[in-house]
């Protein structure tokens, strides 16, 4: 699912868990469900309520099972039938508990039927189910709740990530509406009392939170897309008054297909489906019925998030991860499907402006929308739908792809949906899976990137170029530090030399700890250095290079910079690095000045005469500038310094300032490093 928009607005909430008692939970491990058969009736959706009988297939996962415990919120029971036969039960927190008149063992298969019926619950955050005088259909998670699958709000069932069954859905609606759920339209009935009755059947196993119904007036898009081992139905269902403008979010559905099987394998599933809901913001990714916000309709805005979900067909509903704290590895890993999409769609340029984006984002945002630097795996059950599960899971995908390199990486990726088909997943086993199947022991990359908070960082501080008969001698000192991390990254790092052409020559340099000295003798003269050039890691900074050629204004949006080219009469090479750590105070006294916790880098090359300008943009509001807020415009500086090695001086410039948000003008831009100040 995704709620990118809303995440400060659910982690408010989500402070105030529905928690369920612990000694509740046994009941989830004593039996596999095995086949879910659910009858709703919703004829009259203006009872703002459902009728429902749920019949679970059984079997027991002990040795001697005395009683069966299903999970069940908010509706009432009225009777449970064992084997056909009525059976006493007792419904008491959420928890239907049958008691059996003789034991059953894991040789034993048996049938409840549930027959139940109220208004069925939403979560106090996000998700749960719904009936409006037009619409009845459910979200299958539930933010604020514990577990946050939300099954049991409208059928009984076993209520986890790892219970997986197949699905029958047999629902009733009145004759204008039309029920869209899970798997394959069997059998439309015309009832005598003018309802229709709906049968649909899902073959493939799912978790409770992937099941899904949704009612109303719909109209369905169909089509086939061609996949790599089938041809693939798509049903998409709009409501009628809203089907033309819905039919232009879904132009790309088939691209999303195509990407995807291409970066991880065919798509087994029965169909490619979607359904437009009233909710008001986010998509689920119920399988092969992905409900999605009728606010998407109408244009492209919602693409990444229609992408997000169907990706989950390999990331979540293929492979599901086994507990909350492994939620990475279903909404990061969709989250960086996003890119994917685009990097295949797109094309490079467009993969590269999203990841960094997104990287952006993660390091001025992250940390304060979930109130903390954290790890991906284990977060706090009120984060388990927040900014570092998606955004920052999504660096770490990412990471992840440039320490493999592409064919490891896809390969692997291929081979373990392959392998875990249908199953469930935890962190530790999918680290061991990976480093079994890439041969690269893969323990010193998860305890930093998955199991640490923070970031690295990586700069160089000297760079030294020598003719050396014919060839160059290169000395460089490269150092870490850490922007809220507990260790120093152990790992490869990628270098790039640019040569007088422009073009970036790379190396692949071993770092442990705190710094590395480096020579290396080159059949070239370099004439800049790279740290990371193509940002293959989520490290602390952000940077992008452009290679101009004419004038006019370049912005380097993630970056906080923008360029005015006045004058230029052949080419450019502009790298700008910002720097999401405090810059070394050097000789600036820190009683006279504060500095910002951030700095720039800017490197850059002619080859012939220039003319340009630069803007260096600061926001004094929480999320950046902060530390400064308090200093007037006037007592703002902008500093600078020729290298790392460098003493600071204070530039001659007049902060341009509109409430909080301003910046700095250059009118002669030299290669170094700057930041912003305030003067005490």
């Amino acid at each position: 699912m995704w709620t990118k928009n809303t995440f400060l607005l659910i982690l408010l909430i989500l402070h105030v868990n529905q928690t369920v008692k612990s000694q509740n939970l046994n009941h989830r491990d004593s039996v596999d469900v095995i086949h879910y058969q659910i009858k709703l009736d919703l004829s009259d959706l203006s009872l703002g309520q459902l009728k429902g009988e749920t019949t679970l297939k059984i079997t027991a996962q002990k040795a001697e099972l005395n009683s069966i415990g299903l999970d069940l919120m908010g509706l009432t029971v009225d009777k449970v039938d064992l084997n056909g036969k009525s059976i006493d039960f007792t419904h008491k927190t959420s928890i239907i508990r049958v008691n059996l008149s003789k034991p059953i063992t894991k040789k034993d298969t048996v049938e409840l039927t549930v027959h139940y019926h109220g208004v069925p619950e939403k979560d106090r955050a996000w998700g749960g189910f719904f009936i409006t005088s037009t619409h009845a259909f459910n979200y299958g998670v539930g933010m604020a709740a514990s577990p946050p699958n939300f099954g049991r709000v409208w059928y009984p069932c076993i209520d986890n990530f790892t219970d997986r069954a197949t699905y029958e859905y047999i629902i009733t609606t009145k004759s204008e509406h039309t029920a869209a759920c899970p798997g394959t339209l069997r059998l439309v009935k015309q009832n005598e009392d003018k309802t229709k009755t709906y049968y649909w059947k899902l073959h493939q196993t799912i978790p409770t939170y992937l099941s899904s119904i949704a009612v109303s007036d719909y109209k369905a898009l169909k089509d086939t897309v061609k996949g790599v081992k089938k041809n693939i139905p798509i049903e998409i269902y709009i409501n009628k008054n809203e089907f033309e403008a819905g039919k232009k979010s879904f132009v790309h559905v088939k691209e999303f297909l195509h990407s995807f099987e291409n970066a991880f394998g065919p798509y087994v599933w029965e169909k490619i489906g979607y359904v437009s809901t009233p909710f008001a913001g986010g998509a689920m990714e119920h399988a092969t019925n992905i409900a999605y916000s009728s606010n998407c309709n109408g244009s492209l805005r919602c693409e990444s998030t229609l992408a997000h979900e169907l990706s989950h067909h390999w990331f979540g509903n293929l492979v599901t991860c086994r507990t909350e704290k492994d939620m990475w590895l279903n909404e990061g890993w969709a989250s960086y499907s996003e890119a994917i999409f685009t990097e295949y769609f797109y094309g490079e340029k467009a993969y590269k402006d999203y990841n960094r984006k997104n990287h952006k984002k993660v390091l001025q945002f992250t940390h304060l929308r979930d109130r903390a630097y954290r790890a991906v795996y284990g977060i706090p059950h009120e984060y388990t739908y927040g900014s570092t599960v998606y955004d920052k899971g999504a660096d770490v995908a990412q990471t992840l792809r440039g320490y493999l390199g592409d064919s490891l990486f896809f390969n692997t990726l291929k081979q373990y949906f392959t392998d875990y088909a249908f199953k469930d997943i935890d962190t530790k086993e999918f680290r061991e899976y990976f480093s079994e199947k890439t041969n690269i022991d893969l323990t010193d990359f998860f305890d930093f990137w998955v199991f640490g908070e923070g970031f690295p960082h990586f700069s160089f501080e000297t760079f030294k170029v020598v003719k050396s008969g014919e060839k160059y001698q290169v000395n460089f000192k490269i150092i870490q530090q850490q922007l809220a991390s507990k260790t120093y990254l152990n790992t490869p790092l990628e270098i790039g030399f640019l040569d007088k052409n422009w073009k970036i020559h790379k190396l692949t340099i071993p770092f442990s700890g705190k710094l590395e000295l480096i020579s290396k003798k080159l059949n070239y003269k370099p004439i800049m250095l790279l740290i990371d050039p193509d940002e293959k890691m989520a490290d602390a900074t952000t940077d992008e290079y452009r290679i101009l050629r004419k004038k006019g204004q370049i912005e380097f949006a993630e970056e906080f910079f923008s360029l005015d080219v006045k004058y230029l009469t052949d080419s450019a090479f502009f790298r700008i690095t910002h720097h999401w750590i405090s810059p070394k105070y050097g000789n600036i006294n820190a009683n006279e000045y504060k500095l910002a916790n951030r700095y720039w880098q800017v490197q850059h090359v002619t080859k012939s005469s220039i003319s340009a300008s630069a803007k260096f943009k600061f926001d004094l509001s929480y999320a950046l500038d902060n530390g400064l807020k308090n200093f007037r415009k006037e007592n703002l500086h902008l500093m600078y310094r020729k290298s790392p090695t460098a003493e600071w001086e204070e530039l001659n410039n007049t902060a341009i300032k509109q409430g909080n948000k301003g910046y700095f003008i250059i009118e002669e831009l030299r290669n170094g490093e700057y930041t912003i100040a305030g003067k005490k």
